[in-house]
């Protein structure tokens, strides 16, 4: 028979080869130990906007130049007038009274006496106008009146430039969290 402290010692070596991992794994089964991982970092460049791009706009003048230049001031008219009638004067015998007879008195030695008188025609000379060329219409043209006038033309318009500023950027580089840390369970070594 065993005595009791051996049997102590041998149960107190059983329970304490239970417990142990290294001495549980001896035995062909799997063991799995805890690991902590630390964060991985890694440094990346990244574009930074340093200054805004921006747009200028820029206006030039006309280039003008004054040129004299011959100008009509008053264009050509066209008037009618009236010519006067031409006349001629001629003079024309006209009978007052025609011609004819009348009876005349006259006392005499014998007594009185009536006789038959011729009585000639009065005629009076009237000056008369006639018309030889009757006045008519006539179309005058005035000629345009031409002057000297300044005037600018512009030799180059006025132009307009846009010049775009792009923006200014810098590459900064920054240590950024690649993967988190944690824990995981490795498979054990076994020969603890």
């Amino acid at each position: 028979m065993l005595s009791r402290g051996r049997v102590a010692v041998a149960s107190l070596f059983i329970v304490a080869s239970a417990a142990s991992p290294a001495l549980a794994c001896r035995g062909g089964g799997e063991c799995y130990d805890r690991v902590s991982y630390p964060d991985v970092y890694r440094t990346v460049e990244r574009p930074v906007v340093v200054e805004r791009g921006y747009r200028d706009v820029y206006e030039t003048r006309p280039t003008v130049v004054v040129r004299q230049e011959r100008v009509m001031l008053q264009p050509p008219r066209v008037t009618y007038a009236m010519t006067p009638p031409v006349t001629r004067t001629v003079f024309q015998e006209i009978v007052v009274r025609r011609a004819g007879w009348r009876w005349e008195r006259t006392y005499g030695p014998y007594g009185e006496r009536r006789c038959k008188v011729a009585v000639p025609a009065e005629v009076k000379v009237v000056p008369r106008e006639i018309l030889v060329h009757p006045g008519r219409r006539v179309r005058m043209v005035e000629p345009p009146v031409y002057g000297i006038q300044n005037r600018a033309v512009a030799v180059r318009p006025a132009q307009r430039y846009v010049v775009d500023r792009p923006p200014v950027i810098a590459y900064e580089r920054t240590r950024v969290l690649a993967r988190r840390g944690g824990t995981a369970w490795v498979r054990a070594d076994t020969r603890w």
